[in-house]
């Protein structure tokens, strides 16, 4: 029963099936044919919206420590060293290893306890990087460079002298990436150490 009922309205319409069913064919046929080059297209715009250049900017906002030298003890006492600090940079990646990355840093201003003294620092420079993939999204680093800045308080100071550091980004697609960061300024006899979190981006 299921079989009659099923295939003899059918034949009442065989012209119009017929008809019916050599268009389904032919689209599905159409589409079939289609498919390959619709998934290419599809493909070469994706990878053409994802490929990033070797250039690259970022930012970073952390936490700056002015680590100074006192002369007298209690001086140092009073010291609150910490501060807020942040970055600007741009890079270029040189190969899958190493990258040259130039920045400007503002490393906050540390107070004195009961006074109004205080001490202001940044510095710009360039620092050569080496970086190894941990997993598909995790890449460590190290950096040195070379860096010229400037310090405000009592005196104005400034002069050259080297960083270094060390760091982890973190991959969210091909062209973003978190980037986190310890890094070491040395200040002609003193020293600022920064701890940063910021973003990453090429272009």
């Amino acid at each position: 029963l299921m079989h009659t009922g099923c295939f003899r309205p059918l034949r009442h319409t065989h012209l119009e099936g017929s008809t019916e069913m050599k268009k389904f064919l032919m689209t599905a046929i159409t589409t079939v044919a289609l498919l390959p080059l619709c998934a290419t297209a599809q493909a070469d715009a994706h990878s053409s919206e994802t490929t990033a250049s070797d250039m690259y900017i970022g930012a970073t906002f952390g936490k700056a420590k002015h680590n100074l030298k006192f002369s007298n003890p209690a001086t140092k006492t009073l010291h609150d060293a910490d501060t807020n600090s942040m970055s600007l940079f741009v890079g270029m990646d040189l190969n899958e290893t190493f990258a040259i990355e130039g920045f400007y840093a503002d490393h906050g201003k540390s107070t004195f306890t009961g006074t109004t003294d205080f001490v202001k620092a940044s510095t710009m420079g360039i620092a050569a990087k080496a970086g190894t993939d941990l997993t598909d999204d995790f890449r460590a680093f190290v950096k040195v460079g070379y860096h010229s800045w400037k310090s405000k308080s009592d005196e104005n100071d400034d002069g050259t002298d080297v960083l270094y550091g060390i760091g982890l980004e973190y991959k969210l697609s091909e062209t973003t990436a978190i980037v986190t960061g310890y890094d070491r300024f040395t200040y002609d006899n003193s020293n600022v150490t920064d701890m940063s979190i910021g973003i990453k981006y090429r272009f």
